[in-house]
């Protein structure tokens, strides 16, 4: 009985997420504009990057009690009420069940041409149920590292910052393996940080990139407290940071220090436990910024 009342109450609030999200898609993410789409999975990663037709979906969330729910129930139905029934690339930033298991479910349920991994986890039965997945379903694995270079189209990279060839990631590890990518159209940059934290921030600076020139920076780790280093922020200038987040979620994320440290900074802070899905969007130049419960706000 109390199987049943769980899964009562998951499919509801599964339900409950896909309803606000689809009633409300605004008209601009259905032209050939680039955007990104942070969408509304709850505790988890889903980020959407579209441009012209053509779609990379970074890590597709994933539930505590069934780890394809949210990909299936959610992150899939979005999609298609976009029009979207192909991705060219799913990236999947490592093997937490809130990043990784939503992929599960859209691998096995939409054509796809290439996987984006890191190959380095160890034993990891999400990460390998993935890989077997995609070769079951002959999508394209490409084992990616710092350096790789992704074009989804002419004029928008993904370019993967982090981790090294050769690094060994295991379970207890796997947020340090985090892919980290760049993702840039024209003179507008997005960085995604997956669950990254602590000295594996730092080791992002040793990059020859002015990271003050980036426009929207993901805050790590949900905004976890182990996420926060002052020093490592000041090294942006960011117009917005974009924090993907569960409502009232037991791990108190994101950290009050981390917020009042952006705003204070005049940031604007978007989190999808309070905004819903975050959508940006950008001529290459300009960014608008737009969630589900508030107007248009224009980059400075």
């Amino acid at each position: 009985m109390k199987n049943k009342l769980k899964n009562k109450f998951v499919a509801g609030w599964l339900c409950l997420l896909l309803a606000f999200a689809l009633l409300l898609i605004p008209t601009f993410l259905r032209d050939k504009d680039f955007s990104v789409n942070f969408i509304d999975v709850g505790q988890g990663d889903s980020i959407l990057v579209s441009f012209d037709g053509h779609h990379a979906l970074i890590d597709g969330g994933g539930s505590p009690y069934n780890v394809t729910d949210v990909g299936e129930y959610v992150v899939l139905p979005y999609l298609r009420s976009l029009g979207i029934n192909h991705l060219d690339y799913c990236i999947s930033t490592h093997p937490d069940a809130d990043h990784i298991g939503g992929l599960l479910a859209v691998i096995d349920q939409m054509p796809v041409d290439t996987l984006v991994v890191f190959d380095n986890y160890g034993e990891n039965q999400l990460y390998d149920k993935l890989l077997s997945l995609a070769e079951a379903r002959g999508v394209n694995v490409d084992f990616a590292a710092k350096g790789d270079v992704f074009t989804l189209a002419e004029q928008v990279r993904l370019n993967i910052l982090s981790p090294d060839v050769g690094e060994v990631f295991d379970e207890d590890s796997s947020n340090d393996g985090s892919l980290v990518t760049l993702v840039s159209y024209e003179d507008f940059d997005v960085l995604l940080t997956g669950d990254l934290q602590g000295e594996n921030q730092r080791e992002l600076l040793n990059w020859d990139i002015d990271f003050s020139e980036i426009e929207v920076l993901q805050m790590p780790h949900h905004g976890s407290k182990n996420s926060y280093d002052e020093d490592w922020y000041n090294m942006f200038s960011p117009e917005a940071v974009a924090i993907s987040v569960g409502k009232d979620n037991s791990y108190g994320h994101p950290d009050a220090k981390i917020i009042d440290y952006w705003q204070n900074r005049g940031v604007t802070v978007l989190r999808t436990d309070e905004d819903g899905a975050l959508l940006i969007k950008t001529d290459g130049k300009e960014g608008i910024y737009r969630t589900y419960r508030t107007d248009e706000i224009r980059g400075r």
